[in-house]
């Protein structure tokens, strides 16, 4: 599926721009950098604050660094995306790739039971209990995620492909 949409993609006004444009590569790899900061940096405080340490901080407060995290990952998706246009049998064919797309995606469906299940919880929570078991879980899940994120988007230009 994915090597068939790349190939309907190749040929596209939008690859070959990307690939001509001389100075847009390295933008985007400065953009991609940008929004991971952003991403990982409130995550990295919403999560260790969930699996139960920096008990100091209340846990509603860490609910106001999801503006810069949904930011960073919007950042990460549209610039994602153009990499992807920019080469995409390279992508489409890359193990790395493909193992760091399936993380994304239990990302977001691990960020999914923190917003239905987990947030309502943290929003009354009393800072000095311990966080609750369903939260740790989403939490090491969240790290361990995108921390596979991270490095598997690394190693895309050293790993197989395929």
């Amino acid at each position: 599926m994915l090597i068939s949409f790349a190939e309907s993609i190749v040929d596209s006004m939008l690859t070959q721009w990307i690939q001509s444009t001389y100075w847009l590569w390295p933008v985007l790899e400065i953009t991609h950098f940008i929004g991971l900061t952003l991403l990982l940096g409130g995550l990295i405080v919403i999560d260790l604050r969930m699996a139960g340490f920096f008990r100091a901080i209340d846990p509603a407060a860490t609910h106001k660094l999801l503006p810069a995290v949904i930011l960073g990952f919007t950042l990460n998706l549209i610039t994602g995306i153009l990499f992807f246009y920019g080469d995409p049998m390279r992508y489409s064919i890359n193990i790395g790739f493909q193992i760091k797309m399936v993380l994304v995606i239990i990302a977001g469906l691990n960020a999914a039971v923190y917003h239905f299940k987990v947030d309502p919880i943290l929003q009354t929570m009393d800072r000095n209990l311990a966080s609750p078991a369903i939260a740790k879980l989403v939490a090491f899940t969240s790290l361990g995620a995108w921390t596979g994120v991270l490095l598997l988007g690394r190693l895309i230009p050293y790993v197989g492909t395929g």
